[in-house]
């Protein structure tokens, strides 16, 4: 589907300034305008950087003109549509340093009876922000140290990270308190590792969440805590142990009563006085 002929986006982006718009690391996001009228011609049209007025996109006489560095072949412009007012362009290979940036567009065009040149300074304004998904999320647990330890990598911007648990004797959920996250940058592509550490003591599981501020998404891993299975089975063994012992006291107690009564039972034969010569 192309996006540049929606007509709602169209109309939508004049107040594009108001609501960031959503780019991902590594995709494309397209950077929305339409003029007021549909001009006879657009006679030139550039998009400028606010922040260092950086050219990312230049039009004029009909070719494309040198733009600053950092956007050299990742910018384009749909042509046959500025006829329509359409001046919108498509920003390729979304990179983190792209994260808050705002941008403006600024255009001459020919008005709609062809006489008059018509000038439009920052006819829309679109503000960037950035989001890569975190990957890998894993949850180890030190026995030893009776901690447990989330990371994730390659993410953006930093995220909101949470732990939650679960009671070992009550079962009961809770909302645990961790120490800072840290974070470590990739100098490649600039997206996030983060690590996370908690205490476990007292718990069956723990859970790792890490929410995205950007994107709004958020991803969650669980570990149980080694030991809740052997405690089980200990708790089990000696409830095992004291019904049996009072059944082994028990059975003790019947054979000596058992062995007394038969002692009791045995007849004494009685065969008189011996006769001596």
């Amino acid at each position: 589907m192309n996006l540049f002929i929606l007509p709602l986006l169209l109309l939508c982006a004049h107040i594009m300034g108001q609501t960031p718009l959503s780019a991902t690391v590594g995709g494309s996001v397209p950077i929305l305008c339409s003029l007021p009228v549909n001009p006879v011609r657009v006679i030139w049209m550039y998009w400028q950087e606010e922040e260092s007025r950086s050219i990312l996109f230049h039009w004029d006489n009909n070719s494309t003109q040198p733009v600053a560095d950092e956007y050299k072949n990742r910018c384009r412009a749909f042509e046959t549509e500025f006829r329509l007012g359409n001046i919108s362009i498509r920003l390729d290979n979304v990179t983190v340093d792209d994260d808050q940036k705002t941008f403006w567009t600024y255009v001459s065009y020919l008005d709609e009876q062809n006489q008059n040149t018509e000038k439009c300074r920052q006819c829309c304004k679109c503000k960037l922000q950035v989001s890569a998904p975190y990957q890998d999320l894993q949850v180890t647990v030190n026995s030893t140290a009776n901690s447990a330890t989330c990371t994730a990598r390659g993410g953006y911007p930093q995220p909101q990270v949470s732990w939650t648990g679960l009671n070992k004797s009550s079962a009961a959920k809770l909302h645990l308190q961790a120490a800072e996250p840290s974070l470590l940058q990739d100098p490649t592509d600039k997206t996030l590792s983060v690590t996370s550490s908690v205490g476990v003591e007292g718990l069956q599981e723990v859970t790792c969440h890490i929410y995205n501020p950007h994107s709004h998404n958020s991803t969650s891993r669980t570990a149980q805590i080694p030991g809740d299975d052997q405690s089980g089975i200990h708790h089990l063994a000696i409830a095992l142990v004291v019904p049996i012992a009072l059944i082994a006291v028990a059975v003790a107690v019947i054979c000596v009563w058992w062995k007394r009564r038969r002692v009791q039972e045995v007849p004494v034969v009685y065969t008189g006085p011996s006769s001596a010569q």
